[in-house]
């Protein structure tokens, strides 16, 4: 048996699974049951809220389990771990694909 290329997860990436399954597995069903909820639903708003350049360089730079948890309301807020992408395709290709694109693509994947 001859092994695949498979390509490494990015952190995002393998972030996102745990999240998803904090959620699955019942441990967190509901936004207060996430730790320090009420100021990770504030940073999860103002990320939101942030331009998206500025909050990849924010998620890039947060400790893994703030990550996660905000991930995690994200889940239970939108019904995915991957709505802090949802304005730029560029960003979710590079962040959790681990896809690097030229920089004429990034334009045109953002303007989607």
């Amino acid at each position: 048996m001859s092994p695949t290329a498979v390509p490494p997860r990015t952190r995002i990436a393998g972030l996102a699974v745990r999240a998803r399954n904090i959620v699955y597995s019942g441990l967190c069903t509901r936004t207060a049951a996430a730790p320090d909820w009420l100021a990770r639903l504030d940073q999860l708003e103002h990320l939101t809220a942030a331009a998206a350049a500025d909050r990849r360089a924010t998620l890039a730079i947060l400790d893994d389990d703030v990550v996660i948890d905000l991930m995690v309301l994200s889940y239970l807020g939108h019904g995915t771990p991957y709505a802090l992408w949802a304005d730029t395709l560029a960003g979710f290709a590079e962040d959790v694909l681990g896809v690097t694109t030229w920089a004429q693509l990034h334009t045109r994947l953002d303007a989607t």
